[in-house]
């Protein structure tokens, strides 16, 4: 990718800190607490000028008490806000997943509210602490008119984060959020069939046998040591300008240990720079959903493990996964090389098969919702989707998981209608008995 499109890869997929921008909020209030005091100084010295008294019916000490009632009811919405985020954790990650933990923090509503608020009630309170233990010539009206103003935007505020909040509950949202940004993945890194390899070495150029040099990761990264994304184009550049081969060791999402290799450079020793190979990549805490499909794959499933586990046990909202999971499925089909790719580029990397993307979308609720009928019906549509898109030299890694499915329905449902109902490929899981054939297409 180029240099613009790795500064906004860079921009999308790194953490933002929760506490930043409600401390710069923070500080901004404690600012306009003096500026606009200082402002209403000025304002009273201006009528005084000019002769006249604006807004003659606002007195000085109902202004000072409703600056103090607005401080007490934002530190009071600031509380009640944050018990109820908190609970939303809590219940997200008992009864969807772990991962909405993240999402919810990195919310930017969810910032913005919470800086809001405590900016408001500090302001008001700076600014009703120097009415009341200092004797004023001015009233506060502008700083009382802002305060008010504050209080709308902090109103609206609080029900942007309430919808916001309710929809990552959601699971039906959740589901279609964690979809679109699965798609806009594959887009990105899938555009129109299989990924470039590069050309090929100079003559000049390293070979590839031989004993290379590792390059390893040293001091863990400050935002994560999970790999998010890599310059492709850069590490080529850097390879071709040092006449060697750098490969990739790790594929983007792998956790990468302290001393584990991150390249193997193939060619004359003592021409690469570690620190320009380092700034080429980019890690995090968790592996991202917008970073790659594997990500929103693993997403989707997780919250279809915890739908499947007997403390939740609820196989209809796994159904409503494996329907976002055929989505991004068929858009991979048609996109993805039957092995990973290997190349004899100045610049290699591992990628993800069409292999990769069934195990990893399917296995493992194939595995826990074995007992389900509904799950195994709507499992068996997604694979009667697919094989017809992914062509005969990918339909392997379904074909097996299909003919697992039927051996292991003669030892799961002993009775006949239960395998003749278990199946049968059904979109909807339980639509009907016979289930439904796709179309051709």
């Amino acid at each position: 990718m180029g240099g613009w499109r790795w500064y906004r890869t860079r921009r999308r997929l790194r953490t933002h800190r929760v506490w930043k921008l409600p401390v710069v909020l923070l500080l901004v209030g404690l600012f306009l607490s003096w500026l606009l005091p200082a402002a209403d100084r000025e304002f009273t010295h201006l009528q005084r000028d000019v002769g006249e008294q604006f807004f003659p019916h606002l007195d000085s000490g109902s202004m000072s008490t409703l600056l103090g009632a607005v401080a007490g009811g934002m530190i009071t919405l600031t509380g009640l806000v944050f018990t109820a985020l908190t609970l939303a954790m809590q219940f997200g990650a008992a009864q969807l997943s772990v991962r909405v933990v993240p999402i919810l923090q990195q919310e930017p509503v969810m910032r913005w509210a919470m800086g809001t608020f405590m900016a408001t009630f500090v302001y008001t309170l700076m600014v009703s602490v120097r009415l009341a233990v200092r004797e004023e010539d001015y009233r506060p009206v502008l700083s009382m008119l802002f305060a008010i103003g504050l209080s709308v935007v902090c109103a609206v505020l609080f029900f942007a984060l309430v919808a916001r909040v309710s929809g990552v509950l959601n699971s039906g949202v959740l589901l279609r959020t964690l979809a679109a940004e699965g798609r806009r993945a594959v887009f990105r890194t899938h555009p129109s069939g299989r990924p470039a390899t590069g050309g090929p070495l100079p003559e000049d150029g390293a070979p590839a046998d031989g004993e290379p040099e590792v390059v390893r990761l040293g001091t863990p990264p400050r935002s994560g040591q999970v790999l998010l994304a890599f310059d492709a184009r850069r590490l080529e550049r850097l390879a071709r300008r040092w006449g060697v081969r750098v490969e990739l060791v790790p594929v983007v999402g792998d956790f990468v240990a302290l001393e584990a290799p991150l390249f193997a450079v193939y060619g004359p020793g003592g021409r690469t720079r570690r620190r320009a190979l380092l700034r080429c990549l980019l890690f995090g805490e968790t592996q991202s959903v917008s970073g790659d499909p594997a990500g929103a794959l693993r997403a989707l499933v997780d919250i279809a493990l915890k739908a499947l586990s007997p403390a939740v046990n609820d196989p209809g909202r796994a159904v409503q996964v494996l329907d976002h999971i055929e989505d991004l499925l068929v858009l991979l089909a048609p996109r993805t090389a039957p092995e990973p790719a290997a190349g004899t580029a100045a610049f290699t990397h591992r990628t993800r098969s069409w292999a990769d993307y069934v195990c990893i979308g399917t296995d493992e609720i194939r595995h826990f919702g074995a007992a389900s009928v509904q799950v195994q019906r709507r499992l068996r549509a997604l694979y009667a989707t697919v094989v017809p898109l992914c062509g005969p030299e990918r339909a392997g890694p379904v074909d097996a998981r299909l003919a697992t499915m039927d051996a292991e329905a003669l030892r799961q449902w002993p009775q006949e209608l239960d395998r003749h109902l278990a199946g049968r490929p059904d979109p909807q899981g339980l639509g009907t008995e016979s289930g439904s054939e796709p179309l051709a297409p």
